[in-house]
């Protein structure tokens, strides 16, 4: 009986351990780099005059959504998608490192697939999205 506990603590740490060290590819960090301003396939919309505080755009090649933050406004941009592989709202992607800044938001979307996706303003901290400042939603393929 001992043994029996013994070897099942041992198959639960070491299923932890492996969980801890290979990670969750679905919370795996976005890779961010300076960019400068770029206006993206998707920008931002009704922030004072100038347009495109934050922009987005898919490339299929690779499955990568890219996000931009365009102006040191004190906000962060956002990109809110949705996926044809997956129910409901698929996920954000947060690009809160500052003015003149891009995030790479790497999927593996199906060849046959598409992706919906929108690019708002908001606070990264507590996740508060501005509905304003979001653009129209955007359909592409990701084939």
């Amino acid at each position: 009986m001992k043994s029996r506990t013994i070897l099942r603590a041992a198959a639960v740490a070491s299923a932890t351990l492996v969980t801890l060290t290979m990670g969750n590819p679905a919370q795996a960090a976005d890779k961010w780099q300076n960019s400068g301003f770029h206006v993206g396939d998707l920008c931002t919309t009704g922030v004072s005059l100038d347009p495109c505080h934050g922009s987005a755009s898919f490339v299929k090649n690779g499955d990568h959504l890219y996000v931009w933050d365009n102006v040191a406004d004190g906000w962060s941009a956002v990109a809110r998608y949705y996926r044809s592989d997956v129910s409901g709202l698929a996920g954000l992607a947060w690009n809160y490192h500052g003015a003149g800044t891009r995030i790479d938001h790497n999927m593996d979307i199906p060849e046959n697939g598409w992706i919906n996706y929108e690019v708002c303003l908001g606070q990264h901290s507590n996740g508060v999205i501005l509905s304003w400042t979001c653009s129209n939603y955007f359909v592409e393929d990701a084939s």
